[in-house]
């Protein structure tokens, strides 16, 4: 679960890797993504009480959103401006130690410029040692954009260019390591099962109402959430099939 505002705007983003331990992303205001501090919390009851942690190696450049928990040690958020490649970072610790990776390399046929194109990633994703995130171009015109897949084998620490997706439209989804989805308007979804390497359409009932691309998220391999706007939507095969549930606190 998550909850945030516009790029550049203070934010607020929570992770579970269990039903016992979070973490919270606090971020504040920041001028063109070229500074934005960023403060950590962490709950290990439940999000019944919250502590903040004092969290070293999270330096003030650049926005940061997309946090991920992998384990009650391990998450991850992503880092990026709108005049250099984007970064993610890591902790093996429960939030306290934070270590950037490499910045994301330019895949084929993008190249990132001062002048505001540049990459802007999504929620990172691990399985184990692997970790996935996707970036969309910005700063482009609609003909060119286009989203773009990065993997990494070494726990975060560096990551190298996957696959490529034409168009900017849907929202991904990491089922495993190797099958990801795209969800997107009615008849436009993919699916790839080699992580990447090839693309095909894919068959799946998700709709909303919102204009607005969703968070989803993938418990194991069966099991995922998409949430926009407050509204939750559920499948348990995989992405085919989702429903309506009803929202915490409603």
């Amino acid at each position: 679960m998550e909850r945030s505002t516009a790029p550049g705007l203070a934010s607020t983003e929570a992770a579970f890797a269990d039903a016992t331990n979070g973490l919270l992303l606090n971020t504040g205001a920041a001028t063109d993504c070229q500074t934005q501090t960023a403060q950590i919390g962490k709950t290990t009851d439940g999000a019944a009480s919250w502590q903040r942690v004092t969290a070293t190696g999270i330096a003030d450049t650049m926005c940061k959103s997309g946090l991920a928990s992998a384990d009650a040690t391990h998450a991850f958020f992503a880092a990026w401006s709108r005049s250099a490649p984007p970064l993610i970072y890591r902790t093996a610790d429960g939030g306290q130690t934070w270590k950037a990776s490499t910045q994301l390399p330019d895949p084929p046929g993008f190249t990132t410029q001062s002048v505001g194109i540049t990459l802007r990633p999504g929620r990172p994703r691990a399985f184990g040692s692997i970790v996935l995130v996707d970036a969309l171009g910005t700063g482009l015109t609609s003909g060119d954009a286009a989203r773009y897949f990065f993997q990494s084998t070494d726990g975060g620490a560096t990551f190298t260019y996957a696959s490529t997706v034409p168009g900017a439209e849907g929202a991904v989804g990491y089922v495993t390591a190797t099958r990801w989805l795209l969800i997107a308007p009615p008849r436009s979804s993919q699916e790839t099962t080699d992580g990447g390497a090839t693309w095909h359409a894919y068959t799946t009932d998700y709709s909303q109402a919102a204009p607005v691309a969703p968070d989803i998220v993938f418990g194991d391999a069966s099991a995922g959430y998409a949430t926009v706007r407050g509204a939750i939507q559920r499948t348990t095969d995989g992405g085919a099939h989702w429903m309506t549930i009803k929202t915490p606190g409603t």
